[in-house]
């Protein structure tokens, strides 16, 4: 950064971090949240939302995004499809067994 003594090996980590020296913060009209980040903060506006498009259809659960929601159902899923190879562990999240594996 040309402006104080930050520096990172990505060019979006950078962008992002000169935002800072701008006016451009994001102030949320509904709480104290601010951020740089546009699509964080429409993320965050998200939540003042007063009503839930997506909802589950095995559970009360209803949720502002698809994702959320995604992620959810994977609690109703009978089965844990990845096991580890070396004890009993099982998930249905790649990431999850990934961690467990390290």
């Amino acid at each position: 950064c040309d402006q104080c003594d930050y520096a990172t090996h990505t060019k979006r980590n950078l962008k992002e971090h000169l935002l800072k020296h701008s006016s451009k913060v994001l102030k949320c009209s509904h709480c104290d949240y601010t951020s740089y980040n546009k699509s964080n903060f429409k993320r965050h506006l998200l939540t003042h939302k007063s009503f839930k498009d997506f909802k589950c259809d095995q559970c009360d659960y209803a949720t502002h995004t698809k994702r959320n929601l995604k992620e959810h159902l994977l609690k109703h899923k009978p089965c844990k499809d990845l096991k580890c190879s070396y004890c009993d562990y099982a998930t249905y999240r790649k990431s999850d067994l990934k961690t467990h594996l390290l």
